[in-house]
């Protein structure tokens, strides 16, 4: 009797951002081919993300299993024939998702990476490359397959030595719901409204964004920031230096639903990062109808393909990025159809259902025996 076939992903956490997409995945495999999907988590959600407004994943469809737990994580390896599919997020800085690796690496079982770049600054940048082609001339024989988050991590992948041929673009996604009416209505004053999400960290920009909003006109536009972080009083001071204290409001942190709920009030959302593995503000926006402004050093950036759904420019660059936003002012609220279509565009292009049907595509190349398997038809 054949082993039953099994996808286990391995992540440093179960995070929020990938929720909709394996639970698609999971939902979408059992259904297809009676196949059970696993998800292997090294800790809860750490208390500083939950301090950036991050919520708990919930999953119906998919298995969730502590690793931390040495029984469970041997139980996990255990999957080590060819009918199982292993994805590893997160192993080159979490030691339990590595371990696994590192153990199935030496059997069968089908292997596969979904990861972002890393940051690589000038200071360790170099080691962190020296480390990823270390672990390419290695293990490159053995995946059968890279989910590579945005641009910038199908080209660190394919800078390190991976077969280009093994690289699959790829992201974080959300589930895309239509637009409600009341979720598409919004005051009716003329401002054009603006929203940044994000940690008051110095990689996420948000100093960058204030500088361009000081170049803009005074009147017509209105900024909700929306985090924490080390920055916070850095940045109210900035605010008040630039003069823009009856334009621009730092709120701290809310829940990511709320984030969401203005989102669809908004006229364009602005990710202003020096570098964003992805940046889930994309996403969130592009669902909610909003274009986006970001910078080419987020990995979401690809999302951003025509000029309906926004812009991006350069990193580090006040003039680009306050003529994006000049832009956005310019062209004045963003009106019903165009919300529409770019929901519309985001549902086609971008949702957990669309990306779950991609990964089912790659899984016959990955060498599961799904041909063994009793597919249900629909």
């Amino acid at each position: 009797m054949e082993p039953r076939s099994t996808i286990i992903f391995w992540q440093p956490i179960a995070s929020p951002h990938q929720e909709a997409f394996l639970e698609a995945v999971a939902e979408r495999c059992a259904a297809a081919y009676g196949m059970e999907v696993i998800l292997g988590v090294e800790r809860d959600l750490p208390p500083e993300r939950s301090a950036q407004g991050w919520r708990e994943a919930s999953h119906r469809h998919l298995k969730v299993v502590d690793i931390s737990v040495p029984a469970n994580h041997a139980a996990l390896a255990a999957h080590d024939t060819a009918a199982s599919l292993h994805v590893f997020s997160g192993f080159f800085s979490h030691p339990l998702v590595w371990a696994g690796f590192r153990r199935l690496a030496k059997t069968p079982a089908r292997l596969a990476i979904f990861s972002e770049a890393p940051e690589q600054p000038w200071q360790t940048g170099w080691l962190k490359r020296l480390r990823g082609r270390v672990l390419a001339a290695r293990w490159a024989r053995r995946v059968a397959f890279v989910l590579a988050v945005g641009g910038m991590g199908c080209e660190f992948f394919s800078g390190i030595g991976f077969p280009k041929g093994k690289i699959v673009p790829f992201g974080y996604f959300l589930d895309v719901p239509p637009l409600a009416a009341a979720a598409a209505s919004r005051p009716t004053d003329g401002i054009v409204r603006l929203v940044s999400a994000g940690q008051l960290i110095h990689r996420k920009g948000i100093d960058l964004l204030l500088r361009a909003c000081g170049e803009l006109p005074a009147v017509g536009w209105r900024l909700d920031c929306y985090g924490a972080g080390p920055e916070r009083l850095r940045l109210e001071q900035l605010v008040r230096s630039l003069g823009l204290a009856d334009r621009v409001a730092l709120h701290g942190v809310v829940a990511n639903d709320d984030v969401r709920a203005a989102l669809t009030r908004a006229d364009c959302a602005v990710l202003p990062s020096r570098f964003d593995g992805w940046g889930m503000l994309v996403n969130e926006s592009l669902a909610a109808g909003t274009p986006v402004i970001c910078t080419a050093e987020c990995g979401a950036a690809v999302l951003v393909s025509t000029a309906r759904l926004g812009s991006v420019v350069p990193p580090d660059s006040v003039a680009a990025l306050s003529s994006a936003l000049a832009d956005a002012i310019a062209r004045g609220p963003v009106k019903p159809q165009d919300r529409a279509a770019i929901n519309a565009d985001a549902a086609a292009h971008t949702s957990a259902t669309w990306a779950a049907a991609r990964f089912e595509s790659l899984l016959t190349g990955a060498g599961l025996p799904l041909k063994s398997l009793a597919r249900v038809d629909s």
